[in-house]
């Protein structure tokens, strides 16, 4: 990929970041043939059926959301089919259709499910960390990693969703299409540019949805992303990180920093931890074999001391039965 341009800023785009709410708007619109709104944030995500879903502008005059659809139409297209990367069935009038994926987001299913597995986690976070090499390997910038815009497929693999991100040049690294989305506050790699975005600010973000794969939770949970934006920007600035007290911190703060040049650099450094990780599983499950044979052995020390006890006891009792025999030839 060729080297981002730095001085490279969009003009007169307003970036919007929205909370995204399960709760209906007051006169919300809905699309003919729309059963249920999912998702409301920058757009909207209402179920079609049980296939499909259509992502679509709630302001038919906001001409910014519907721009922002067509480049993710137009992105997904030049990424090709993936099987980590959400489904594209094409635009119709009213937006975009998507595959729909029963089994939510990761954000919702992680927060249902604190007990999942840290094998299964890491599986996650490489699954996550390969696809968005795929995607950078495509000119393409997500600008949007989070759990919220990773879904869950039929095997609970994930997949990588919300693509109004960026397409660059592969002639001179400037943007050719620009979906207008930008990370919140607790993903965002803080910069001097809102605007700028490269493979830098993407693996960023990783950082923070490794975080909240591995520990349960998103960065600063004290925070919040709107009303304490500064704060959470000040602290990634200061160094001021998570406390490092999970797996695979050392690989989240990596990517804080800004010393990964790829995603499949964070790759490798997964593959190492999932390594570590079946050691340590294999050393518990033979230090628990070894507990229950010590068990084992003990207990069945345990009986054999019983079992002389007894041969000393039915040993007394003859010897007390053949004193009697003679004491009554005596008599």
């Amino acid at each position: 990929m060729e080297p981002f341009n730095p001085n490279y800023g969009t003009i007169g785009c307003v970036v919007r970041r929205v909370r995204r709410t399960s709760q209906p708007e007051p006169n919300e619109r809905l699309p003919p043939g729309v059963e249920e709104v999912i998702s409301r944030g920058s757009c909207y995500i209402g179920k079609l059926n049980d296939r499909i879903v259509l992502k679509y502008a709630s302001d038919l005059n906001d001409l910014a959301f519907l721009t922002s659809i067509k480049v993710e139409r137009r992105i997904l297209q030049i990424i090709g089919p993936h099987p980590r990367i959400i489904q594209s069935m094409g635009l119709v009038e009213d937006g975009l259709i998507l595959k729909y994926y029963p089994n939510g987001t990761l954000h919702n299913f992680i927060k249902a499910h604190p007990d999942e597995t840290l094998e299964c986690r890491l599986e996650w976070c490489k699954q996550l960390v390969d696809t968005l090499s795929f995607v950078h390997s495509k000119r393409v910038i997500h600008c949007d990693i989070c759990l919220q815009n990773i879904l869950l497929d039929e095997n609970f693999n994930i997949i990588l969703a919300d693509f109004q991100g960026l397409l660059l040049s592969s002639v001179n690294g400037l943007p050719l299409l620009d979906g207008m989305t930008r990370e919140c506050a607790k993903a965002y790699m803080p910069r001097e540019h809102l605007y700028v975005v490269n493979v830098q600010t993407d693996l960023f973000a990783v950082g923070s949805a490794i975080y909240h794969i591995i520990a349960g939770h998103e960065v600063f949970p004290e925070l919040d992303s709107f009303n304490d934006e500064d704060v959470i920007t000040a602290r990634f600035i200061n160094g001021d990180f998570p406390n490092n007290n999970y797996v695979a911190s050392h690989i989240a703060e990596k990517c804080w920093r800004g010393e990964y040049s790829s995603a499949a650099e964070i790759s490798a450094d997964i593959a190492a931890v999932r390594a570590a990780a079946v050691d340590v599983d294999e050393e518990l499950r033979q230090l628990d074999v070894d507990m229950e044979l010590e068990g084992e052995y003990e207990q069945y020390e345990k009986e054999e001391e019983q079992q002389d006890e007894d041969e000393e006891e039915d040993a007394e009792y003859e010897y007390e039965d053949e004193e009697d025999e003679v004491d009554e030839e005596v008599l």
